[in-house]
């Protein structure tokens, strides 16, 4: 199949690129920036909550080569270079920390394997923003500057699995606690127009949860999509494009037995998506 050309872009710049949580669902986003850089779409910033932080972060860093890192992160990716421990390991490091199930370490050596050379957000070719919530206030903050390590490992940093991270005087979660789809943090920043990365789809009907891993993973997605729907009124008239996601809001996001099919799935509805509202 021939590459497709450059498309007549409908939106303003500058484009915010904004990317959602959702754990082993990251590959998604993976996916749908294929198709978006084939019709050379690409970001003017950037802004990421959990796992679509760290993706965001790669593509910050160097939209030239992040397709490529990003493919070659989540093809090789699996469960246990985040959560290492097994059997009733994570119920003693609970009991000796009593702060979570998990350490950061696999986390924290993730980022460090393709954003070692940035220390500091402001390091970064793009403007950058992660989304992480204050432990104290329960609201979510928006980092763009700083070291970018602890950034990232607060806003993924899920309550219970994972510890929370200090980060200027402040303890931080993950982001998607508050603000999953963070698109008027995009706004904030300056974005004239906007294209969404969700590895959910808001709109989608839900399965019915059959494990305790699916019934999480449900009312996390009900909870996020109800501010993800706001969001989207608050700012329906803002140029933007919004590809849906294949996963169901049930799928786990700790679950990387299906990646492969994600990244497929992905390209293929951007793509259909793409030629349906871009004009060649």
């Amino acid at each position: 199949m021939p590459r497709p050309g450059p498309v007549h872009m409908p939106l303003p710049r500058p484009i915010g690129f904004v990317l959602s949580g959702g754990g082993s669902l990251g590959s998604v986003q993976v996916g749908i920036l294929r198709a978006l850089f084939e019709r050379e779409i690409a970001p003017d910033l950037v802004v990421g909550t959990s796992i679509g932080a760290f993706n965001g972060a790669v593509l910050a860093a160097d939209p030239t080569l992040a397709l490529d890192k990003l493919l070659r992160f989540w093809k090789n990716a699996s469960r246990s270079d985040v959560m290492p421990l097994r059997g009733i390991r994570p119920l003693l490091h609970w009991r000796t920390t009593r702060e979570s199930l998990y350490p950061n370490d696999g986390a924290l050596k993730g980022i460090r394997s393709v954003l070692s050379d940035f220390a500091l957000i402001e390091d970064l070719a793009l403007p950058f923003g992660a989304v992480a919530v204050n432990l104290r206030t329960g609201l979510p903050e928006l980092f763009r500057d700083g070291p970018l390590e602890s950034a990232l490992l607060a806003s993924s940093a899920i309550p219970a699995f994972f510890p929370p991270v200090s980060r200027g005087g402040n303890l931080y979660y993950d982001g998607g606690l508050a603000d999953n789809v963070p698109i008027g943090h995009a706004v904030t920043m300056g974005a004239q127009s906007l294209v969404v990365l969700d590895t959910t789809n808001p709109v989608s009907n839900l399965d019915q949860p059959r494990s305790i891993a699916e019934i999480a993973s449900y009312v996390t997605e009900v909870y996020s999509r109800q501010t993800t729907l706001r969001h989207l009124h608050d700012f329906e008239p803002m140029p933007m494009l919004y590809p849906r996601s294949p996963a169901t809001g049930t799928m786990s996001p700790l679950d990387l037995d299906h990646t492969e099919e994600l990244l497929a799935s992905s390209y293929a509805a951007t793509c259909s998506y793409l030629d349906r509202v871009l004009v060649g």
